[in-house]
């Protein structure tokens, strides 16, 4: 089938999107302000990227304003390519890392390209980081919580002259309202990278990279010219431009109403919903059903959810507005015609990983989503590693990497 022909017949059978990207097909923000036309190159009157000096520095300094304090750089290859330039230009002047807790596999990426040292801490054992170190930090994570006590922490690194990455690829949103979460910019984070396609309404790869000195900006934007293709979509900087424009212009009443009333819904029908630290994130659960056959159940009657959890799935809730087009009452009448009663068992790709047992492995493992690594290439796959991924292919969640690790082994035994 061709591709063209696959996106026709989701658009036809009219799906629900509960998943990123953050304008739901179109139905939420100011995206119907684009046309295809405005697909453009570099032709004078518009501008170059890489080196702005027109209507695209104008775009930069319109999303400076979000946060005092702050240059901006729009990004079209989405918040990895900001992971990558942010790391790779912090490691002028460091050599030595802290992963605070869950990253995504972009973070692993790019301290390999930059042949960096690295260790992994829980949030308590940050107190014995040492001077001149960079942490970098997840904040909210890809299920909507976010990290306590931010703004002391980030203090405490920032006391012992330690450079603070925070990667808020899932936090483009946050401050938009009272109510929603506070960004790391709000306590002078240096070096800080969102997807605005996640969550705000922007097309697919928007994202803004912001530094909180100029000088490290300059940096940052030589390594997001070696990393960022060349010919940026005018379309998706177009979009960011939108996206921004929505984020200030959002009143929050109808979102928490509709929030509310999808809630209640949901919870009349019998299913758990477990309220994220973020508003707009939401995980759905029942007792007796997996993730995977109750994201099934959920696909069959036309809504997408963003991803399985656990015995769940997660929403990613509309940022509803006024004059939005989100076919709120579809959804609505969809959750309440569920037919409980005749769940079919979804079929699982299974994989036997038990040979994979304190073997060394050989490209890293990452399920995706939420795009976590679970296990590092060069490490070893211990049984707790084995648990963990168990878990992940009971709920039938996509595994990068696994194949080509089953594969290595069952190669060399036969040989």
């Amino acid at each position: 089938m061709r591709l063209t022909d696959r996106l026709k017949e989701l658009d036809d059978k009219q799906v629900i999107s509960m998943h990123v990207p953050g304008h739901k097909n179109m139905t939420i923000g100011y995206l119907k302000e684009i046309d295809m036309k405005y697909d453009m190159t570099e032709i004078p009157g518009l501008d170059n990227l890489h080196n702005p000096e027109g209507i695209l520095l104008e775009l930069n300094h319109k999303l400076s304003g979000k946060y005092e304090g702050y240059s901006a750089q729009a990004v079209v290859n989405g918040s990895t390519t900001g992971i990558l330039a942010g790391i790779s230009a912090v490691s002028e002047h460091v050599n030595c890392f802290v992963i605070r807790g869950d990253a995504h596999k972009s973070v692993y990426h790019a301290l390999d390209l930059v042949n960096a040292d690295y260790s992994v801490a829980a949030a308590d054992e940050l107190d014995d980081v040492k001077e001149g170190t960079a942490v970098i930090i997840t904040h909210p994570s890809y299920t909507g919580e976010g990290l306590k006590s931010l703004g002391s922490l980030i203090k405490k690194l920032k006391s012992k002259n330690i450079t603070v990455i925070v990667d808020e690829a899932h936090g483009a949103h946050m401050d938009i309202a009272e109510g929603f979460l506070e960004s790391s910019m709000n306590y002078g984070a240096d070096f800080v990278v969102q997807s605005y396609h996640k969550m705000l309404p922007a097309l697919t790869g928007a994202s803004v990279v912001y530094c909180r000195e100029q000088k490290n900006m300059m940096t940052v934007q030589k390594y997001i010219d070696y990393f960022e293709t060349s010919s940026p979509s005018y379309l998706v900087m177009a979009s960011i431009e939108l996206a921004e424009e929505f984020y200030n212009d959002f009143k929050p009443e109808v979102f928490f109403a509709n929030r509310t009333l999808i809630v209640q819904v949901l919870r009349e029908k019998g299913f758990e919903v477990i309220e994220c630290d973020d508003p707009a994130k939401l995980v759905i659960c029942r007792q007796g059903l997996r993730g995977h056959a109750l994201d099934s159940l959920f696909r069959e009657n036309g809504v997408y959810s963003e991803m399985t959890v656990d015995d769940g799935v997660l929403w990613c809730l509309p940022l509803f507005h006024a004059g939005d087009s989100f076919p709120l009452q579809e959804l609505i009448k969809s959750v309440r015609s569920l037919d409980l009663s005749s769940m079919e068992t979804t079929d699982i790709e299974k994989y036997d990983i038990s040979e994979l047992l304190n073997k060394k492995c050989i490209r890293t493992v990452v399920p995706y989503p939420p795009g976590v690594p679970v296990v590092i290439e060069g490490e070893k796959f211990h049984k707790e590693v084995l648990l963990v991924l168990d878990n992940y292919l009971n709920n039938n969640v996509k595994i990068e990497g696994i194949k080509e690790n089953i594969n290595y082994y069952m190669n060399e035994d036969e040989s």
